[in-house]
């Protein structure tokens, strides 16, 4: 991949007529050391060094996401685009946290380079954001101010549910509850439904049904999650992890592949993996240890559903149905038993009403 980093950068400079790499080394220069404020670790590379990786990394993202998205710019002997895996992976591979160089950089680097009138920083990044979390259809205002890009796109996925909850009471998780599995809650009365919202995160609760967005579950959905999620514990000055509280909420519904299965059936989980087990354990892997907002994103929700099902109506009521009308021969029995109670009772009456017939005749 170093050569092919290199190769990149001649390719960049090649199509700006540009013989030296000097101009861009120059500009790198200045923000050397407000890049390096950017990392927790200290940076065992010297000025040079460090100069030369945001180089050849950020060069490397700009070129990558431009040939992905321009068929016509990729060269016959690119191996990168001669093998559709290792397009997916290198996506993939732009969103581990640890793998992250300062955005200012990419900026920068881009406007010194840019490969087209047409283009902008907006459109480059729009193949991270159809990585199969939640696609965006409307691609919106890339923030140029992020941290990186991991960071932005993980504002944009997050942006609407904010707005959304920002007008919602908010709740904590003092004396909250965890919500039962989807097949429980069904057993309670509850439905599931897709939501058409536009939001990724925003869960609904209303007239009884379970109001929840798509969820297309496929190979990269553990890494994209899991480094969405590291970002989320390193954010300071922010009370809200939307990202984790959603994780924690669906870890809460699939408890087994038979929520897989209910959640998949009622067009809430797509699943890209092949079987309901296998979503089920990426599920319960996310979610496991992990540490929710102390302003819980769904904590009204957990509080409205746990109040249904605690009520004493919906309790009998899931009983009932677990023990009763289970399976369809349980069904039957119920069926069989109520219909000769009531030929028993109808058998009854008549006998009563013929013995007091006869005691007015006389008989």
């Amino acid at each position: 991949m170093e050569q092919h980093k290199v190769w990149y950068l001649k390719l960049l400079l090649e199509r700006r007529k540009e013989s030296s790499v000097e101009r861009c080394v120059a500009t790198i220069r200045q923000l050397e050391e407000k890049a390096r404020k950017c990392y927790a670790e200290d940076i065992q590379l010297d000025e040079d060094e460090f100069v030369q990786m945001l180089i050849l990394d950020g060069c490397f993202i700009i070129e990558f996401l431009h040939k992905f998205q321009h068929t016509e710019c990729r060269d016959e002997d690119d191996l990168i685009f001669q093998y559709g895996h290792i397009q997916i992976q290198l996506l993939l591979d732009l969103m581990v946290f640890e793998n992250q160089i300062p955005f200012f950089i990419i900026h920068c680097l881009f406007n010194m380079i840019k490969i087209s009138d047409g283009d902008n920083i907006n459109y480059l990044i729009s193949p991270l954001l159809q990585n199969g979390i939640f696609p965006v259809h409307d691609l919106p205002e890339v923030p140029i101010h992020g941290h990186h890009l991991l960071g932005i796109v993980h504002d944009i996925q997050c942006s609407s549910f904010a707005k959304i909850l920002s007008h919602l009471q908010s709740g904590n998780t003092d004396n909250m509850a965890n919500v039962n599995s989807a097949v429980e809650l069904k057993e309670a009365g509850i439905s599931f439904k897709k939501s058409e919202d536009i939001s990724s995160f925003h869960i609904e609760f209303n007239k009884k049904a379970m109001i929840i967005p798509e969820w297309e579950i496929s190979d990269s959905t553990e890494s994209l999650f899991r480094n969405l999620m590291a970002y989320e514990y390193y954010l300071t000055g922010s009370p809200q992890k939307y990202v984790t509280d959603y994780v924690f909420f669906m870890h809460c519904l699939v408890h087994s592949p038979e929520d897989a299965k209910l959640l998949r059936r009622c067009g809430i989980i797509s699943n890209f993996l092949g079987s309901d087990e296998m979503v089920f354990h990426v599920i319960h892997k996310l979610g496991k240890n992990i540490i929710i907002s102390d302003e819980f994103s769904y904590s009204n929700i957990f509080k409205i559903v746990n109040h249904h099902c605690g009520r004493r109506r919906n309790r009998w009521t899931a009983v009932l149905r677990q023990k009763y009308f289970n399976s369809p021969w349980a069904l039957i029995s119920v069926f069989a038993a109520i219909t000769l109670l009531v030929l028993a009772i109808i058998q009854a009456t008549f006998a009563i009403l013929s013995y007091c017939n006869d005691l007015k005749m006389g008989i």
